[in-house]
């Protein structure tokens, strides 16, 4: 069993103790923008929602709410009535971009996850937050969160995987601590950290490691010298009593929560949100109903949530799934996969936000769209899941970075989408 005594002399030892302390410099707080994507996992039907298809003369049934209603708008965001959509859409259309008419290039759902939220089918390309995390914050202990879906960080970042325990991620936090009884004095908590930070520190001098790993490793040194924000974080977590309610089908309300809390702390920048079930093979209408209200709700939640604490102004939200749902239905009043699907994003106080693209025609084919006026054009080009990322890094200020280099998109044309 290892004492206090050995734990000296390691640390006497040590020529690498120095170098710990003399550079344990604070991380500076981050003040950009946070960054969560909300994965509707399975393929959501957006006939439903954001992209409201009416039934046409000759052609099966596109959708069953059509029969006896019509689509409906606030400003220029068009949205089916159905599920809880009216609700949503009059109170939160005015920050909301939608990009209707997106090719996702498959039908299958791992490259459906992979391309929507790398922006391209094949594997290799991180997350869009794995790559805003890794850029912009990536010495903050939790700097890049995600609850599942697709969250690949080709070792740009630490990605943090969490379900949601409470007492579990307090027990990680405050691992000294036990009913806030010390179990440790300080001096030799200190020390331990000192040796933790010591044995990190060696790892980066391995002639061999590659330059991801480096950075990494580097990464994870800095936030080992910086924990005193997780502190406030774990004071910050609710008790089981505090938490969001959890939904019929998920914990998006709760996911919300903790990155809402992270963020505000000052521990985190990004965070993969998801619900799932979205599959919706048989008996669609009632499945998608209960998933959308759900959703819908959740992405209501978090933005309330922001406001309360007061990151409302510097919360950037997109929606998305693997792709869509067919425009008919099958046998079993279901709807299988279809490619072409959508995109919310979400901001406050900009000038990009309550558009509508249309991308898509009356029977939810994908149409070519010009990429400066963003309205349908012969002379356009079909939207891809590559020209949204692109989009995205350019107005998050991602595409010069060098690692942004490492994983180019080679669109023939970018779409204009927040100018």
């Amino acid at each position: 069993m290892t004492t206090r005594r050995d734990l000296l002399k390691l640390a006497t030892l040590s020529p690498l103790l120095p170098w710990c302390v003399s550079n344990a410099t604070e991380v500076s707080p981050f003040a950009g923008k946070f960054l969560v994507t909300i994965q509707a996992i399975g393929a959501w039907d957006v006939t439903c929602f954001c992209d409201p298809k009416e039934n046409q003369p000759g052609e099966p049934a596109i959708t069953n709410w059509s029969v006896s209603a019509e689509t409906q708008s606030t400003g220029t965001i068009r949205y089916a009535p159905f599920a809880n959509n009216q609700a949503f859409f009059e109170k939160h259309g005015s920050k909301m971009l939608v990009i209707n008419g997106v090719d996702s290039q498959t039908n299958a759902h791992g490259i459906g996850e992979t391309v929507n939220w790398s922006g391209r089918t094949a594997a290799g390309y991180p997350s869009l937050t794995a790559l805003y995390a890794g850029i912009n914050a990536p010495a903050l202990p939790v700097s890049y969160i995600s609850f599942g879906g697709f969250s690949r960080t080709e070792n740009l970042i630490r990605s943090t995987q969490l379900g949601w325990s409470v007492d579990a991620m307090k027990g990680l936090l405050k691992a000294n601590t036990n009913h806030n009884d010390s179990m440790i004095d300080e001096e030799l908590w200190s020390l331990i950290k000192t040796l933790h930070a010591n044995d990190t520190r060696s790892l980066l001098e391995q002639s061999d490691m590659v330059a991801g790993n480096l950075r990494s490793r580097e990464a994870y040194l800095s936030s080992m010298l910086n924990l005193d924000p997780l502190e406030s974080f774990s004071d910050a977590l609710p008790s089981w009593e505090e938490l969001a309610p959890r939904g019929e089908n998920g914990n998006l309300k709760q996911q919300a929560q903790f990155a809402v809390l992270a963020f505000n702390a000052g521990v985190s920048v990004a965070a993969d949100l998801n619900l799932g079930g979205f599959d919706s093979h048989e008996n669609n209408d009632v499945q998608q109903e209960s998933l959308l209200d759900e959703l819908t709700d959740g992405i209501d939640y978090l933005w309330e949530f922001a406001e309360e604490t007061g990151i409302a102004d510097r919360l950037m939200v997109i929606v998305g799934s693997d792709f869509s749902r067919t425009p008919y239905y099958n046998s079993g009043d279901g709807k299988d996969h279809w490619p072409i699907g959508s995109y919310l994003i979400m901001e406050k106080g900009v000038d990009y936000t309550n558009r509508f693209i249309d991308g898509t025609n009356e029977l939810q084919e994908a149409v070519k769209i010009d990429p400066n006026s963003l309205t349908p054009s012969g002379f356009g080009a079909k939207i891809l899941t590559s020209h949204v990322h692109e989009a995205l890094r350019e107005y998050l200020n991602l595409t010069d970075s060098s690692i942004t280099q490492l994983f180019p998109f080679n669109n023939a044309e970018k779409f204009n989408f927040f100018g």
